[in-house]
């Protein structure tokens, strides 16, 4: 049985590690391994950053909001303009799970609903025992007499319209805001342990 990710946040890797620390992680077998290798190199990372203070390399996360400069105004309406064709993530090549949520009552009012009128697909990529997991939603859409509304189920494995789960948006901002590694470095660490490929503005509006 695999490593949970209760276990692995559970580490206490804040000071030198004993032999018989990692004798206990190896016990615990391959993805703790991996874990307690990456939260190593990023106190590492974290370790150079307070030896330099706050100089122009110093990860945004280690800054605290108030010594950062205002943020200025944009002069342009953000975003692609008017007609541009849109970029969107490829859907990932392989599905390890799917999920089909039912929806028996509206969620906003409770009425009873019948047969779905239409379905949806929603895919989120996520992390568990170290390991990238996608997982395709097959989401059920009802139209509601009294709302007067299509209505669905929620998702509880991500935020409303987000393509990340929650296991991997709280590890990457726990390596960016608790140890203090940079965009681009989780980004590697995610790559190259976890084959998981995503870009940095992918990950900062994550």
């Amino acid at each position: 049985m695999g490593t949970t990710p209760d276990q692995l946040f559970d580490f206490d890797l804040t000071g030198p590690l004993t032999r018989e620390q990692a004798e206990f992680i190896y016990t615990l077998g391959r993805e703790a391994v991996i874990y307690a290798l990456m939260i190593l190199s990023a106190q590492g990372i974290s370790d150079a950053v307070e030896k330099s203070a706050m100089t122009p390399s110093t990860p945004s996360g280690m800054i605290p909001v108030y010594e950062k400069p205002a943020a200025s105004k944009r002069r342009k309406k953000p975003g692609a303009k008017v007609g541009h064709k849109g970029y969107y993530r490829p859907t990932p090549p392989v599905t390890h799970h799917q999920e089909h949520p039912p929806l028996t009552h509206c969620p906003d009012c409770g009425t009873p609903l019948g047969q779905p009128s239409e379905r949806r697909t929603r895919v989120v990529e996520d992390i568990a025992d170290m390991q990238p997991v996608v997982t395709e939603h097959t989401i059920p859409r009802h139209w509601c007499p009294k709302c007067k509304k299509m209505v669905e189920p929620s998702v509880p494995d991500a935020l409303p319209k987000a393509t990340f789960g929650h296991w991997l948006v709280a590890f990457s901002a726990w390596l960016h805001y608790g140890l203090g590694a940079t965009i681009a470095q989780i980004i590697s660490v995610l790559g190259h342990h976890l084959q998981f490929m995503l870009s940095e503005g992918g990950l900062a509006a994550a």
